[in-house]
């Protein structure tokens, strides 16, 4: 029975019940009554409470009938639309309700039961992926051309730093940089090379996309696991989208097992299984 209850399908199809339940508490115009447009109370106070949270005040009496003849006029329009079958082979009518029915599915899935332990094994099973990363303080000295960077190197003997290089628009200091940052600055090779030297003493020179640098390591901050306590949310929300996954997949068979779907023979072949190809 707790299997059962916590079964996220099930979530689902309550979730969709008590959506067509409310659309048709909203909705209350029958199949007998084609042509009847409805405005309930509870469309009205809707409206409101929408202004209410874009305007942070309550509409005023002018305003709200002013929302409540536009949600008229848009009802009205809505309704002849159908009538003339205008949302027929639309694709951003299509698109939109596809759209919806997504989000529904998506909301549903996290209706499940969580459990702390099931996010515990989420994370030990994915410890690589809840790391800091590495990092490096560094400063760098730029020349145009490998020689110059040579006769900095020596120079650096009677010299400050600052008082050597070429000019440039590059950074002379990094502090604690990690390896994507120091990438997009001076490129793939560059990146690699520094985080393999040592801390203290001024390197010889290293490539760039720019030209030569000498180098001085600062510090070298290796990569660490972060706790879960730290992680946590991320943890969260990857459980969360794993959930979802399970909904859809358990969703989209019961419309297969529900609707006939007829293909073309090219279609078919195109396709093959179709529960290889759902979501």
């Amino acid at each position: 029975m707790k299997r059962l209850i916590t079964e996220p399908l099930l979530h689902f199809l309550i979730a969709g019940s008590l959506l067509f339940a409310v659309y048709a508490w909203l909705n209350p115009a029958g199949d007998d009554e084609p042509h009847v447009v409805r405005i309930t109370t509870a469309e009205v106070d809707w409206l409101k409470e929408t202004w209410s949270r874009q305007r942070s005040r309550q509409p005023d009496e002018q305003e709200l009938r002013s929302l409540v003849a536009h949600h008229l006029k848009e009802k009205l329009l809505v309704q002849e639309a159908k009538a003339l079958g205008l949302e027929m082979d639309d694709t951003v009518v299509r698109r939109r309700l596809a759209q919806k029915m997504e989000f529904l599915v998506n909301d549903t899935a996290l209706l499940a039961e969580l459990e702390e332990a099931a996010l515990r094994e989420l994370y030990e099973q994915n410890k690589g992926n809840y790391q800091t990363s590495e990092r490096v303080s560094f400063n760098q000295i730029y020349f145009r051309n490998r020689a110059d960077a040579f006769h900095g190197l020596d120079a650096l003997k009677a010299h400050e730093a600052h008082e050597l290089g070429d000019s440039s628009l590059l950074q002379r200091n990094f502090v604690l940089a990690d390896k994507q940052t120091v990438t997009s600055v001076f490129g793939p090779d560059f990146s690699s090379v520094v985080f393999s030297l040592e801390s203290g003493q001024w390197q010889e020179p290293v490539e760039s996309a720019y030209g030569f640098h000498l180098v001085q390591i600062n510090e070298h901050q290796p990569a660490g696991q972060r706790s879960f306590e730290e992680v946590r949310q991320d943890v969260l929300a990857e459980w969360q989208r794993i959930q979802q996954g399970k909904v859809k997949e358990q969703y989209f068979a019961g419309l297969l097992k529900k609707y006939d779907v007829v293909m073309d023979e090219d279609v078919a072949t195109l396709l093959g299984p179709l529960n290889g190809v759902m979501p």
